[in-house]
């Protein structure tokens, strides 16, 4: 279920030029499944590397420091920190994107709104794909802003009949 999402982040990542002009072919439908298919991996996978974290982290101190640890009460704590981690991504990833796209929409009015989400979902793939280890995202958001860039530079208005099911503006 994952792998075709996973292949298709690397294929942006690697050569975005050639994936942005792809992705004026697909429905926006897809691209919505795909995103939402790694959001919710990504998510798991930070819950789940946060909670080995500070499992370790403990098991650390215990052995090496002499830190009289609460195993209970340490797990108790692990796991609420892991699960707002794991809200934290969806919510994140989907309300805040969507408020991102609210606001670019302002300074892109030639681009259709359902083209402009489309290429926001294609450009926070670095994030999605390598946020959930690292200490500092900011170098992954940068990556995503120029993927915005490059995704905007290469899209092209497509004709579409009116009684069309694609004419959702």
């Amino acid at each position: 279920m994952l792998k075709e999402p996973i292949k298709k982040g690397i294929k942006i990542l690697s050569n975005p030029e050639k994936e942005f002009k792809i992705l004026n072919k697909k429905s926006l439908e897809s691209v919505v499944w795909d995103y939402a298919s790694m959001l919710v991996a990504a998510a798991l996978l930070a819950g789940i590397f946060n909670l080995s974290f500070l499992i370790l982290r403990a098991l650390y101190f215990n052995l090496l420091v002499n830190v009289d640890i609460e195993y209970l009460r340490m797990i108790n704590y692990s796991i609420g920190r892991s699960t707002s981690i794991l809200f934290l991504y969806i919510f994140s990833g989907t309300f805040l994107l969507f408020f991102a796209s609210l606001l670019l929409r302002l300074f892109f009015r030639n681009v259709k709104y359902t083209s402009l989400l489309k290429i926001l979902l294609y450009s926070i793939t670095p994030l999605l794909l390598f946020g959930w280890f690292l200490a500092n995202p900011f170098p992954l958001a940068i990556w995503s802003l120029f993927l915005i860039y490059t995704g905007i530079k290469n899209h092209k208005h497509i004709k579409v009949r009116k009684d069309s099911i694609e004419m959702r503006e």
